[in-house]
C-alpha cells in the first residue's frame, strides 16, 4: 500500500526501456518499499507541486525518497541501495565523480529507446502491485 512518504521511482512510461528497468526494480527488490508510477500518474503530477525545479521524467529517471529527489546516475545509485539486494554493489559509483557519472549516463538516456524493442514489457510491469497510476 502507498503511503505519504513512500520511495517512489518514477519513469518516462513510453519508453521501453524505462518499463524493463522499472520491472526489474519490482522484482529485485528485497526491501518491497520501493515503488514504481509513470511519468503521467496523478502521483507524479503531486509530487511534481512540491518542489520548484524538478528533472524531466522524458530525459532521467527520478527517485523521490525521505522527501528528496534523486535524478540520472544519483537516483540509480539511491535506487540500488534502497533495494537491498546484490545491486547494492553499484553504491561503488559514489565514488566516481556526479560530473562523469551523469555524462554517461546521459550516453544512455539518448540511445535508450533504441536499445530495447519489446513492448511487452510494458504491458507486464502495470500488472504489478507496486506500480502506482
Amino acid at each position: 500500500m502507498l503511503k505519504a512518504n513512500s520511495t517512489i521511482v518514477f519513469i518516462d512510461d513510453d519508453c521501453i526501456f524505462c518499463n524493463y528497468w522499472g520491472k526489474h526494480i519490482l522484482k529485485y527488490d528485497k526491501s518491497h518499499s520501493v515503488f514504481i508510477s509513470p511519468s503521467v500518474s496523478n502521483k507524479f503530477l503531486e509530487t511534481k507541486k512540491m518542489f520548484l525545479s524538478f528533472p524531466d521524467p522524458k530525459q532521467t529517471i527520478i527517485l523521490y525518497h525521505n522527501k528528496k529527489i534523486y535524478s540520472k546516475s544519483s537516483a540509480v545509485i539511491k535506487i540500488s541501495i534502497l533495494m537491498k539486494n546484490w545491486q547494492m554493489i553499484i553504491a561503488v559509483g559514489y565514488l566516481i565523480p556526479k560530473f562523469l557519472r551523469d555524462f554517461f549516463y546521459d550516453i544512455i538516456s539518448k540511445n535508450r529507446k533504441s536499445i530495447m524493442s519489446d513492448s511487452c514489457i510494458i504491458d507486464e510491469l502495470k500488472s504489478k502491485d507496486r506500480y502506482v497510476i
